[in-house]
């Protein structure tokens, strides 16, 4: 099976869990006997080599700077890799590339080149639309953050209508969603009924620490690992410091911030606090995991799969995390986790648990046990294999909307440039 992986970058280097998440399950649908080109602006590292059916296609040219995006009808992220190289790009795929089974589009983002679909033929392939979380939500709740200025909000709020109506349309036209947490999924459903998705979680295929024992000598630091690149994420940061901050410095605990970041970001947050240390990005995170007792993930803005928290489980760092930041794991990790409803709860059981060291060792083993054995990327690419074979064998293709019927009369792709923006 063909398949051509429209992503926005090649996602290197994999500092992000959306980069981790895109590369990991693009080589495993390579890896359950798909042949994958993947298609991206260039990212920050030079990609590896190509292996067995993955190879790596550079769309030329950067993305488009900032102030021109914000004029187009696209949301931002979407507007800024919407470039004329990367239409170009799709063009030639779909005229001289194919054939193709499948074309799949990488986070909403991508939903813009779901346009091209006619551009594939009358009979196209199969389109798939991979959300790493349902968008519409996320930046409804970021366009209501009481911290941000007024044109902050401004902009907010009209990137969140950008984002509700791409979002919607690009599931409208593919064939089939996939998301990676249950409760994202039955919100696409609500808003577009019949519509056909698979859920695929994340895997982990990191380092596993076979042992651990946090004891007296653990340095009394609470972790909190992350990227903070992304706007929500640095509002989500911000929040946890604010509130936590006088109640972390009173007991005495280091709040460890660690993880990329941008340096105008981080010097914003440097000195502004008592009780938090702000490493920035590192290399290797396992020394701060092995010097942590427990970790916090408090994001209020943002939905989806935290996969971070496989991470945590698998270096044996107890988490203590909002019950929301949790969603998608399995009963049995969570229940190995302290789960709170808001963030005092959470503050509060941060200091309860530091110096309960019985505690956190029997979670953090618990929560290793639980989890061992499972989160096997193999079995996600298999399952998005599956999941397009079904679609392709249905007779007729699509999923019955409107917008994404089989028979659709092959469109010049200058007039598909045109339509991108309306």
């Amino acid at each position: 099976m063909r398949c051509l992986w429209l992503s926005r970058f090649l996602p290197f280097p994999q500092t992000a869990g959306d980069r981790i998440y895109t590369a990991r399950l693009a080589a495993a649908l390579a890896g359950a006997g798909a042949e994958v080109t993947f298609a991206g602006l260039a990212g920050e590292e030079t990609p590896p080599p190509p292996s067995p059916g993955l190879r790596w296609h550079l769309v030329p040219g950067p993305p488009r700077g900032q102030v021109a995006a914000l004029a187009s009808t696209l949301p931002l992220v979407a507007a800024r890799h919407a470039t004329p190289a990367y239409r170009a790009a799709i063009g030639d795929f779909a005229r001289a590339g194919g054939p193709w089974d499948a074309v799949l589009l990488d986070q909403y983002g991508m939903g813009w080149a779901a346009r091209y679909r006619p551009a594939f033929g009358p009979r196209p392939p199969v389109f798939v639309f991979i959300a790493h979380d349902h968008e519409e939500s996320v930046t409804r709740l970021q366009a209501l953050d009481p911290s941000a200025s007024l044109p902050a909000r401004l902009y907010l709020a009209q990137n969140h209508a950008k984002t509700r109506r791409l979002e919607r349309r690009t599931a409208r036209i593919c064939d089939l969603v996939t998301t990676i947490t249950d409760a994202d999924a039955a919100l696409f459903q609500a808003n577009a009924p019949g519509l056909r998705t698979v859920v695929l979680t994340p895997g982990y295929d990191g380092p596993r620490i076979a042992s651990r024992e946090i004891g007296p000598a653990t340095p009394r630091v609470a972790l909190v690992l992350g990227s903070f690149r992304w706007s929500a994420k640095q509002a989500n940061l911000r929040m946890l410091l604010d509130r936590a901050d006088a109640t972390l410095a009173a007991a005495g605990i280091e709040l460890r911030v660690v993880g990329d970041m941008p340096d105008a970001f981080r010097r914003w947050l440097e000195g502004r606090y008592r009780s938090v240390r702000v490493t920035g990005r590192v290399e290797d995170p396992m020394p701060h995991l092995a010097a942590a007792r427990l970790a916090v993930v408090a994001e209020p803005i943002g939905g989806g799969f935290k996969m971070k928290l496989l991470e945590y489980v698998f270096h044996r760092v107890p988490v203590v995390a909002l019950a929301a930041c949790a969603a998608g794991l399995p009963p049995a990790i969570r229940s190995a986790m302290l789960l709170h409803d808001d963030m005092d709860a959470l503050l509060a059981g941060t200091v309860a648990a530091m110096d309960d060291l019985p505690r956190l060792n029997a979670l953090q083993q618990r929560a290793y046990a639980a989890a061992d054995g499972g989160f096997d990327w193999a079995d996600r690419g298999r399952a998005l294999l599956d999941a397009i074979r079904t679609v392709r064998s249905m007779a007729p293709a699509g999923h019955g909307t409107a917008e994404a019927g089989a028979a659709m009369p092959p469109r010049p792709v200058a007039a598909l440039n045109r339509a991108v923006d309306a």
